[in-house]
């Protein structure tokens, strides 16, 4: 199985087995292989550094190849956003268009608003960010949402959960990354 899974994982690199287990978990829950849907969110707790990441990336491809997804948001702190743009340049063997949101709150409303039309749309936000554009990431209506270091999310009582709670809510799949528990 794990030379099956590792082929239909749509990334540039040979995949550690850890990675090619969380991508085969996650696509099972979410019913890529067989149709049938087991459950619409999943959590990998990986260590820091184990590639959750290319994992996260696997998964939207895959789910993009299997017309179950066209929009995905990463959600992650200010000081990573910019690796995910590496890392979906790095290991993506699809077609994507990458939007990290920068600079005023008006400004990341006009990258949402002017998003290129082809391949799978991947927009990348911070925590912060996030709660003060829900309106517009919800209308966003993104088919996976990937919540990276998700234990920013624990005290349920903030702005920042809640937004993204509700933002989770829309989505068809949810996907949180942590190597922090």
């Amino acid at each position: 199985m794990s030379e099956n899974i590792e082929l239909m994982m749509p990334i540039k690199t040979v995949p550690y087995e850890h990675q090619k287990k969380a991508f085969a978990f996650t696509c099972d829950k979410f019913g890529v292989f067989d149709g049938r849907l087991k459950s619409r969110g999943t959590a990998l707790l990986i260590e820091m550094g184990c590639g959750k990441s290319l994992v996260g990336i696997a998964v939207s491809g895959c789910l993009y190849q299997y017309g179950m997804a066209n929009r995905i948001l990463v959600v992650a702190p200010l000081s990573i956003l910019g690796v995910w743009e590496e890392e979906f340049e790095k290991f993506a063997d699809f077609p994507y268009s990458l939007t990290v949101l920068k600079g005023t709150v008006a400004k990341k409303k006009e990258q949402l608003n002017n998003l290129p039309e082809k391949g799978l749309q991947v927009v990348v936000v911070n925590y912060e960010s996030a709660w003060r554009l829900e309106k517009e990431l919800l209308a966003y209506n993104a088919d996976l949402v990937i919540a990276d270091e998700a234990h920013k999310l624990k005290e349920n009582r903030s702005k920042q959960s809640q937004g993204m709670h509700h933002i989770g809510d829309k989505a068809k799949y949810k996907l949180l990354l942590t190597g922090t528990v």
